[in-house]
């Protein structure tokens, strides 16, 4: 499931493509984690995406349930051809490249880490991956 809660007063001026590009691979990491064997025992599944906006900046927040990531390579990430997947599905310039558009193209900042959530009162782990836009 997608769950999605976004401040819908919020308007970014920013570089619609990259932006799109960035959320589509946070996302398609947070599926395929989630699709992994490790977990097959969850009973509910989801990606949650948030919008709101902190003094002038607007936050998007992509967390999902998927137990999070490794504390072991969490400050690796987003480090060029740093990759938790086979050889054959991943290269490693997925987030890399992420940042580099947040940080270079955008004039932002992206943060990741492990939280813990609660949703439907139940307490999941989860990856979050918060990204920080200047607005105007």
């Amino acid at each position: 499931s997608v769950i999605i809660n976004l401040d819908e007063t919020i308007e970014i001026k920013t570089i619609k493509n990259e932006l799109t590009q960035v959320h589509l691979n946070i996302i398609s990491n947070a599926k395929d984690v989630l699709q992994n064997e490790q977990n097959s025992n969850l009973d509910f599944k989801f990606i949650s995406i948030e919008l709101t906006k902190v003094d002038k900046n607007a936050i998007i927040k992509i967390v999902d349930n998927g137990g999070g990531i490794d504390e072991q390579i969490l400050d690796k990430v987003f480090e060029p051809y740093f990759t938790t997947k086979h050889k054959n599905q991943g290269t490693g310039i997925g987030l890399f490249m992420c940042e580099e558009i947040i940080c270079n193209h955008l004039n932002g900042s992206i943060e990741v880490s492990n939280e813990e959530l609660t949703y439907e009162n139940q307490t999941y782990i989860g990856a979050m991956f918060k990204i920080i836009l200047p607005m105007g």
